[in-house]
């Protein structure tokens, strides 16, 4: 007896923390209650703070000096644009349908904000002033995963939203309506990429760091599409195509900004430098630089910027009143946009850009690059010229392309005179047609002709060209005659 007493607690013990680990995993927590937007009445100017954090990724974006910065870029400037956006989108976002995940199913759809990195989700703090929590979400799982431990159906269903838990909302887990692929915690994807912006070139001097390579282009006015190679020798020319010069660096744009520690002062150590005037008085120094093994490249930058621009408009003799005011008012509106351009481009001093190779152009191609190649004698050319030693290129002309000529067709004709004559066609082979001449005598007489009748139209049909023989045409038809005797030879009935 006692020993069944025993079994029986024991067993009860078991029921009950069966039942409790069942009711963690598996109830349906309902402590927010319903609402229509994911963040409820979520003031996006409260907001001086963004934290992401993604297992050990982590970007911070906040408000230094009234300015939004990226911190794990020492400081860069953040985007406005982006940052505007991602606050309006959060505090627009509804909420979809409450899931009765347990706390202890939270890691199973990595809803947890610390602990295991398989377990752990993606989130997001909005902080205010002094740090203080505005708002604290954790993104989970794609919400493919309705059930916790179900495999997902392979009918499809499901997969246009996430698993979304506000902290705000204790033990709440939503199913949101959206993926949140703007939310990456990548600083790259953060900072402004507004850059400097070089504009009508006049001039530039690249210097490598093998003096062989080094060069210098300029042209003499803005409208010239083609620079003057510099220092050229008498067989060199410039090829165009490959240097681009005309739109180098104009709208250029940068892949990452290093961190402070990482660019230090020998960063940019055997990089080419450039120095490249424009028409409106600006003055670059650019230093460029290739590091990384083939296949794996990248390309660095830093700039530095001064403008000469003129501050006064020269006067001009004899002008009138009127015309002096709108020439004034055409040269601030001008002069004001300088300003403007070059406070910008200086906004890009100071720091080391990731670019791409693209995007630097011919700023770091050597001379030789920069130089159309040159055949030798007897050598072909790409376009099929052939070039002499100490003769021009010569393009051999193209061979016309003629039609094919049409097989020449046997035609038969019937006793009835011929169609008219087709226009002649100078592509198809000449035939000669002739009639047959009627067989009947001549109605108005009523005798026998000595000599087979001639068609009216013309004796002999004159040699055409045709493209294809030609439908046979009828002979005119006799006009009636009055009452007579009937003609000793009938005449034959019309070809139909």
């Amino acid at each position: 007896m006692k020993k069944t007493l025993i079994l029986l607690i024991i067993l009860a013990a078991l029921i009950g923390v069966a039942v409790v680990s069942k009711n963690n995993k598996t109830k349906q927590l309902a402590v927010a209650s319903t609402r229509e937007k994911l963040l409820d009445k979520l003031d996006v100017n409260t907001v001086q703070k963004i934290v992401l954090k993604d297992g050990d990724k982590v970007t911070t974006i906040g408000v230094t000096d009234n300015q939004w910065t990226v911190a794990e870029r020492s400081g860069y400037p953040a985007s406005l644009d982006k940052i505007r956006k991602t606050l309006g989108d959060l505090a627009d976002q509804k909420v979809g349908r409450k899931l009765p995940i347990g706390k202890g199913a939270w890691g199973d759809v990595k809803l947890l904000e610390s602990g295991d990195a398989g377990k752990t989700g993606f989130l997001v703090k909005l902080l205010g002033e002094a740090d203080k929590p505005v708002k604290t979400l954790v993104l989970g799982i794609n919400d493919q995963v309705s059930k916790v431990g179900q495999p997902q159906s392979p009918f499809g269903g499901g997969g246009n939203g996430r698993l979304v838990r506000v902290t705000d909302d204790g033990d709440t887990v939503w199913d949101v309506p959206s993926q949140f692929d703007e939310l990456q915690a990548r600083p790259e994807d953060w900072i402004d990429k507004s850059f400097f912006n070089v504009q009508k070139i006049k001039s530039i001097d690249v210097t490598a760091p093998n003096p062989a390579d080094s060069w210098k282009a300029s042209r003499k006015t803005e409208t010239e599409t083609e620079f003057t190679l510099e220092n050229a020798k008498a067989d060199d020319s410039q090829d165009n195509i490959k240097a681009g010069l005309t739109s180098l660096l104009s709208s250029p744009t940068f892949n990452d900004v290093l961190p402070k520690d990482k660019a230090g002062a020998d960063f940019m150590k055997d990089a080419w430098q450039a120095k490249i005037t424009t028409f409106d008085g600006f003055n670059y120094t650019i230093k460029a630089l290739k590091k990384g093994d083939a296949g794996a490249e990248k390309y660095y930058l830093t700039v530095a910027v001064t403008a000469d621009l003129v501050k006064e408009r020269a006067p001009v003799k004899d002008e009138k009143p009127e015309d002096k005011k709108k020439k004034d008012e055409e040269f601030a509106t001008q002069k004001k946009a300088l300003e403007d351009h070059l406070a910008t481009d200086k906004k890009s001093e100071g720091w080391v850009y990731e670019m791409s190779s693209y995007s630097l152009g011919s700023l770091i191609k050597k001379k030789d690059e920069l130089l159309k190649a040159k055949a030798t004698a007897g050598e072909m050319n790409k376009d099929g010229s052939s070039t002499v030693k100490g003769a021009a290129s010569v393009v051999p002309p193209k061979p016309p392309v003629f039609p094919a000529p049409q097989k020449p067709v046997t035609v038969t004709t019937p006793p009835v005179s011929a169609p008219a004559p087709t226009p002649p066609l100078p592509s198809a082979p000449k035939m000669e047609i002739k009639p047959t001449p009627p067989a009947n005598a001549n109605p108005a007489t009523g005798e026998a002709p000595a000599a087979p009748a001639k068609p009216p139209a013309a004796a002999t049909t004159p040699p055409v060209s045709v493209p294809a023989p030609a439908a046979p045409k009828e002979e005119p038809k006799p006009a009636p005659s009055p009452a007579a005797a009937p003609p000793s030879n009938p005449p034959a009935a019309p070809a139909k």
